[in-house]
């Protein structure tokens, strides 16, 4: 902006008078171009929504044309499959199915292969029991501290040290009752807190902070006087290494090949290698087992009765296979005998699943999972899910005998893809039509009323295929009432093309579902339309270039107008500063004559 004497010598607003001056120049030399320019824009957001609505319209038609080409498509095979009873059996269908009323008959159905220790680990001598630390036992959970017992309503309590023994807090229990209490262990492991016959003893208060009525299973009083553990105490502590004597397990070894110690080995659970080694807890075996799907099983520690478990994530009647390399902590857990090549599944260690035997439509059908597919069905395409055995096998008290499955077409997807095709074409007519008239964004333009009438043209055209139906409006697709370059669905009609001629409906839109000569309805507007959506030679496309190009080009010439306004305003101020200048210097001068003459 220029620099602007605001009238000293004149007197006059010279920065008023140069605003309305640029004011009047922009209107007549910049205005113009930015409102075309913003007529342009306008337009190329026009053809942005448009392009979107027939890119639409494109998604819908080939909803059905690649549908037409790809068998494994399920919109024209969709079933409905109903059960007599989902608690016992369900189905599904992936493919064709045809219409049928199915009868189950199920005698078992699969379960999951289970290897278990077959004796509970750190099973060790009564004498090894009493002299473990106590707070080793219980799986390494029993708690040291202050520990309570009522006799007839009299207190006892005693201190349990995190060095005592098992033995210790016997004897303590004795010792501070004066033997009116005992604790003892047989030789099967069970612990037992008891006093004489006629008395009344309880274990624990709310103040105790030790744990060993818990820990022991000792809640479950037996009799007046007498508690005994639920099963029997073990020394396995499954948070300590597997290599320490706190672990409870015995007998633990790794080695190389030449029989020299190691310090890690292998187990293989299904073929799948687990790296394993003695600085490793039961709970970081089971971790490890558990975070490899390939070996195919889920493991667990069972704390009650001190075994491990492995479950076969699959069923069916196959064993869990199990070996190991370098090491022979599966026989230590019981669940292999012997090593290296002699080493076999532990005997008694395994019970098998079983497989699914099921009476379909009479004939026996054995699976070795509860979801029994067409393979071994021999219905194609149809998985069948069993859930448990009907009365006539199981004897439960239901009377369910059989479960029947209900297969009906079922053609929702077909009618809500019809539907989405009415609604896009109808949405691209509404769109073109506002977008050409006088005030529309676009304007006047042929090309896209030639495509619009190619597009009406192909909806009500009469169709050459093998079916029955020959226009689109024999299946309930036809021109709106109100607005005749609109589509509508008369539901009753498509329901009733489907039902009775569902082939004929799929040459009617596209004959390339048999012949591959693409002479369909849907396929003509198809290709119409991918040829509007052509990204080298479409409308959009060429449209697209030519008004970016003409915005460009306008953006250009604004900016060049806005130069010469700039110009203008600059020799236009410079003139007005001068005559101010001069009138300042003639106000001067006549007031110096005046004074000679005053």
């Amino acid at each position: 902006m220029s620099t602007i004497i605001t009238g000293l010598g004149s007197g006059l607003d010279i920065n008023s008078l140069v605003s309305q001056l640029v004011a009047v120049k922009e209107s007549s030399l910049v205005t113009p171009l930015e409102d075309k320019l913003s007529t342009l824009e306008k337009k190329s957001s026009a053809l942005t929504t448009l392009k979107s609505k027939f890119s639409s319209l494109q998604t819908a038609l080939q909803t059905f044309t690649k549908a037409m080409y790809n068998t494994s498509s399920d919109m024209w095979t969709n079933t409905t499959i109903t059960s007599s009873n989902d608690s016992y059996a369900t189905a599904t269908s992936s493919g064709g199915v045809s219409a049928a009323n199915i009868e189950l008959f199920i005698e078992q159905i699969a379960t999951a292969t289970t290897a278990k220790s077959v004796n509970s680990l750190g099973a060790t001598s009564k004498e090894a029991l009493e002299n473990t630390k106590f707070v080793n036992l219980a799986n390494g959970q029993a708690k040291e501290g202050t520990f309570s017992m009522f006799l007839d309503g009299k207190e006892y309590s005693i201190e349990i040290d995190k060095e005592d023994t098992l033995k210790d807090v016997m004897n303590k229990i004795s010792d501070v009752s004066g033997g009116k209490i005992t604790a003892s262990l047989d030789d099967n492991g069970n612990f037992s807190i008891s006093s004489a016959e006629g008395t009344n003893l309880f274990l624990g208060s709310s103040g105790d902070t030790s744990n060993l009525a818990s820990a022991f299973k000792l809640l479950d009083k037996q009799g007046a006087n007498n508690y005994t553990s639920s099963y029997p105490l073990s020394a396995v502590n499954t948070s300590a290494k597997m290599n320490s004597a706190e672990s409870g397990l015995s007998g633990l070894k790794f080695y190389n090949e030449d029989g020299s110690e190691a310090t890690s080995g292998k187990i293989i659970i299904n073929g799948e290698e687990i790296e394993v080694n003695g600085d490793m807890s039961i709970n970081d075996l089971v971790s490890k087992i558990n975070g490899n799907s390939k070996t195919k099983v889920k493991a667990s520690y069972d704390s009650l009765t001190n075994k491990i478990s492995l479950t076969s994530t699959q069923t069916g009647e196959s064993n869990i296979s199990l070996s190991s390399e370098g090491t022979n902590l599966l026989n230590v857990l019981g669940l292999t005998q012997g090593e290296g090549e002699n080493e076999i599944i532990a005997q008694g260690s395994q019970e098998l699943g079983q497989n699914a035997i099921v009476h379909i439509n009479g004939n026996k059908v054995v699976s070795n999972s509860n979801t029994i597919t067409g393979e071994s069905s021999g219905i194609p395409n149809l998985s069948i899910t069993v859930k448990k055995p009907t009365s006539d096998y199981s004897g439960n008290n239901e009377d369910v005998k059989s479960v029947t499955l209900d297969i009906q077409p079922d053609h929702t997807k077909i009618k809500e893809s019809l539907e989405a095709f009415v609604t896009a074409y109808n949405d691209v007519v509404s769109n073109i039509k506002t977008m050409t008239d006088s005030e529309g964004d676009i304007g006047r333009d042929s090309s896209l009323n030639s495509i619009l009438s190619q597009l009406r043209s192909i909806t009500s055209m009469v169709s050459e295929n093998d079916g029955i139906y020959s226009m689109l409006s024999q299946i309930g697709i036809s021109s709106d009432k109100e607005d005749v370059s609109k589509l509508t669905i008369d539901t009753d009609k498509l329901d009733e093309a489907l039902s009775e001629n569902l082939e004929s409906v799929k040459l009617l839109l596209s004959d390339g579902y048999t012949s591959k000569d693409d002479n369909g309805l849907f396929d003509s507007l198809v290709s119409t339309v991918n040829n509007v959506l052509d990204t080298e030679k479409g409308y959009f496309t060429t449209q697209s270039e030519s008004v970016q190009s003409l915005i460009k080009n306008m953006n250009t010439r604004i900016e060049r107008a806005n130069e010469r306004l700039l110009s203008y305003e600059t020799r236009i101020t410079k003139q007005f500063n001068k005559m101010d200048s001069t009138i300042a210097a003639l106000n001067s001068q006549l007031s110096t004559f005046m004074s000679y003459i005053g």
